[in-house]
């Protein structure tokens, strides 16, 4: 991705600004976004611990030398001894090795050989809730098939004290000990901070886990904002497939990031600016607009970038009563779900499309076939051809019916553009949030280390309720 070549672009938002938009209205927001963006370009400057404590580490992700070395070592070693790999997480803990696998493995990994997955192991994910039903079967095919003994387990919280996670690995160390595996914790892999009082860093420190080292979730990396440190680069190393080595593949995809971080120092006007025009086009949507839900359109066969984007964005500018709500749809199974209701229903949405423009591998739909009318249309386009012409015309139904909608058109679908792709909307988030002001303390004071795009305190009740729940469940046994 040379900085000639346009690996992603924004289109389609000017027409689709609310009407009743004021121009003093869209000079405050611009004021604003200038001051914002001058306020991020000052932070950049700033000491790590400093970044940190504002929540944005993760903008230095694609730095740490440090950690990406050890993780790649890691992965390599584990690569050798292992013919399976699950990931244990739940959240930010798992989603970006979830998008990782749905985008860019094989659509069959798990089937195909050895030799043919490039000496990957098989791929499988846990920990995400105490429903038990897919964790034991899981553990039972792994051991029917006699490789449990030959399955690593990356069990991945930054607190180390998250209880599906926790739950779902005494469950494996119980298995994997009752299955006579030699040494369970060396089938252990902890993603994780190192922090005393943490169940996960005490039992690493008891009986050190594979290798001998936690991988590190670093300080001011928040879960959502973790895909590029090892929370997902080490999965990304592990299923490097025929053709890239692990190391080159992590390689691309911080490449594709650092096409993004590039980007987005620009001056916000800049079209090249895509996190900032796209959080201005948003913010304007919701305030104005009065739109009230943001359908994340990935225009492909990939579920989990919506899954992750909603993750992102929900999580990170749902605060104060504001903030858009993602719904997550993909083209053109999509437009048999949700596109009715975004036509016929209430006015309240905004669409945002990702197009990839290369697909990879492709087809051709043939001619001569008996199938005529309006469906010989078809034939004889590639079948990415006809995904594109299902994809404009959506874009332009919704574009006739006032329906607003931006697309991003990515060129390809590969490890560069998928990191530049996820740094863009992390970018769009972080913008996103302190155009609401949520960088503003109660005292109405800017405080960068206060911002609640990178808080999530409404989930701790949760928590702390299940955790007293389950004590009170145990006393009553």
């Amino acid at each position: 991705m040379n900085d000639g070549e346009t690996g992603i672009r924004l289109e389609g938002m000017d027409g689709a600004l609310p009407p009743a938009l004021q121009s003093s209205d869209v000079r405050d927001i611009d004021n604003g976004l200038a001051a914002i963006h001058e306020l991020f370009a000052d932070e950049a400057s700033l000491p790590a611990d400093i970044l940190a404590r504002y929540g944005r580490a993760w903008t230095r992700s694609h730095l740490q030398d440090g950690d990406l070395g050890r993780t790649l070592d890691l992965a390599n070693r584990a690569r050798g001894e292992f013919a399976a790999l699950v990931t244990v997480g739940i959240g930010g803990s798992d989603l970006s090795a979830r998008v990782f696998h749905d985008v860019l493995n094989p659509a069959y990994h798990n089937l195909l050989p050895a030799d043919g997955r490039g000496g990957a192991p098989e791929v499988y994910f846990t920990g995400d809730t105490f429903d038990p039903r897919r964790l034991d079967e899981l553990l039972d095919m792994l051991t029917r098939r006699g490789i449990l003994g030959r399955t690593l387990f990356n069990v991945i919280s930054k607190s180390g004290r998250t209880g599906e996670t926790i739950g779902a690995l005494m469950v494996v160390r119980d298995r994997l000990s009752r299955q006579a595996v030699k040494d369970w914790n060396s089938h252990i892999v902890a993603t994780t901070g190192p922090y005393d009082g943490s169940p996960l860093f005490e039992m690493h420190r008891k009986r050190p886990f594979f290798g001998e080292s936690l991988l590190p979730v670093p300080e001011g990396v928040g879960g959502r904002f973790s895909a590029f440190s090892s929370v997902g680069t080490f999965f990304l190393a592990m299923t490097a497939g025929t053709g890239m080595s692990p190391g080159s593949r992590v390689r691309e995809m911080l490449d594709g990031v650092r096409w993004a971080e590039a980007r987005w120092r620009l001056p916000w006007p800049d079209e090249r600016n895509i996190a900032c025009r796209l959080a201005r086009w948003l913010h304007l949507q919701e305030r104005y607009g009065r739109k009230q839900a943001l359908v994340f359109y990935n225009y492909a066969d990939n579920r989990r970038p919506g899954d992750w984007f909603q993750q992102l964005y929900d999580e990170s500018v749902q605060e104060r009563g504001g903030g858009l709500h993602v719904v997550p749809a993909v083209g053109p199974a999509g437009n048999h779900s949700v596109l009715n209701g975004i036509v016929a229903g209430r006015a309240d949405r905004v669409v945002l499309f990702v197009h990839w423009e290369d697909l990879g591998r492709d087809l051709r739909i043939p001619e001569g076939t008996e199938i005529g009318g309006e469906m010989a249309a078809f034939g004889g386009l590639r079948m990415s051809e006809a995904q594109s012409a299902s994809y404009l015309g959506t874009a332009r139904d919704f574009s006739a019916r006032g329906i607003p909608n931006a697309t991003l058109h990515v060129a390809r679908r590969d490890e560069r553009h998928l990191g530049a792709l996820m740094r863009v909307l992390m970018d769009t988030v972080a913008v996103k949030g302190r155009l609401q002001g949520q960088h503003v303390n109660d005292a109405g004071e800017v405080d960068p280390a206060a911002d609640l795009t990178y808080s999530q305190d409404g989930v701790e009740g949760y928590k702390e309720r299940t955790r007293d729940l389950a004590a009170q469940m145990k006393s009553e046994r």
